[in-house]
Parts: C-alpha cells; sequence; structure tokens
C-alpha cells in the first residue's frame, strides 16, 4: 500500500525512527535534492528488561517495552528539493525554538537559528530568488533541520516482513528504496 501525500499521515505517528537519508548526485539525486526516510513506531507489547547495566537500577525499573518498527508499520519518505543546506542534531540536545509546535513531527519554522545561520553564512537568499524556508523532521534518533524553497513532497508505504529495517537494539539497515 503506497500513500501519495502521506504529510498527514506522518504527522498523526506517534514516534517517528530515522531510516535513512540521501544527498547530491552521489546517489542519483540532483545536485540540490534531499531525500529521508523515517519509519513510524509504537510501543512494543512485549516486555524487556531494561537493560541499564545495573541491576538495582533494572529491579527498580522493572520490565520496559521497546518503541519499535515492524510490519505493518509506515515508511515515510521526505523529498526535499531544492535542498539548500540541512543539519542533523541528536534529539537529546535540542533546544526548541520559540513557539516551537509540539504536535507535529514535521514542523516548519518563520524564523528560527537555523534558517539565520544559514541566511547569514550563506549568498543562498539572495541568489535563489525565492524566499527560503526551515523545516525539521523529528525523530526518536535526531531532528534533521532542512532550508529550502518549499514542504517536502512526503510518501509512504506499509512495510512487510522482508522489508530492511531497525533491529531492536541495533542499528538500522542502510536504505534501499529512495527515489532518486
Amino acid at each position: 500500500m503506497n500513500f501519495d501525500d502521506a504529510t498527514g499521515l506522518l504527522n498523526a505517528e506517534r514516534y517517528l525512527g530515522f531510516h535513512g537519508l540521501r544527498a547530491g548526485p552521489a546517489y542519483g539525486h540532483d545536485d540540490t535534492a534531499l531525500s529521508i526516510e523515517v519509519d513510524g513506531a509504537d510501543v512494543s507489547g512485549r516486555e524487556v528488561a531494561a537493560g541499564t547495566g545495573d541491576d538495582a537500577i533494572d529491579r527498580i525499573l522493572g520490565p520496559v517495552r521497546a518503541i519499535e518498527t515492524g510490519p505493518g508499520s509506515l515508511r515515510y519518505t521526505l523529498r526535499f528539493d531544492p535542498c539548500i543546506a540541512y543539519t542533523w542534531r541528536d534529539e537529546s540536545y535540542v533546544i526548541p525554538e520559540r513557539d516551537e509546535d509540539f504536535t507535529r513531527k514535521l514542523r516548519h519554522y518563520d524564523q528560527s537559528a537555523f534558517l539565520d545561520y544559514v541566511t547569514a553564512s550563506t549568498f543562498a537568499a539572495e541568489a535563489a530568488g525565492y524566499p527560503l524556508e526551515h523545516f525539521a523532521i523529528v525523530t526518536l534518533d535526531a531532528v534533521i533541520d532542512v532550508i529550502c524553497r518549499d514542504a517536502p513532497q512526503v510518501t509512504a508505504r506499509m512495510l512487510d516482513p522482508d522489508d530492511p529495517g531497525p533491529l531492536p537494539g541495533g542499528p538500522s539497515a542502510p536504505p534501499t528504496d529512495l527515489p532518486r
């Protein structure tokens, strides 16, 4: 099952996990395109030990439930074209923007520190011939900020058991199906 305009579905997800990112001509894209893949995720029904490495803390915490992606989850592809700049931030250290909209996974900023930085450190605003926009996709793993012309094209497809994806407790598989 595929969805051509999946922005509403993406924003309705409770959790998103980062899956992959591709940019530039090395990946068959135009020089200015950026594609990001994220997976919808849910709290697992199975309980596991907290695994902190400290038995006393694990006993206090008790069993926990992992947040996982699996068959039936949606994999979203966000394509920004053209992309002027992007950055990856560890979600643990992100300072929210003033008036941050925490209800959306794909966020749009009229003003932001990153937009100010790109405007001040490049001549993109003058050369582009259009206003620069700042979007961010917020996942459990990272916040990926993108400066571009327009909102991304967002598509989704349902994962089946054979899809590569994050394994519980392990790194995600490399993306295999980003559009070129």
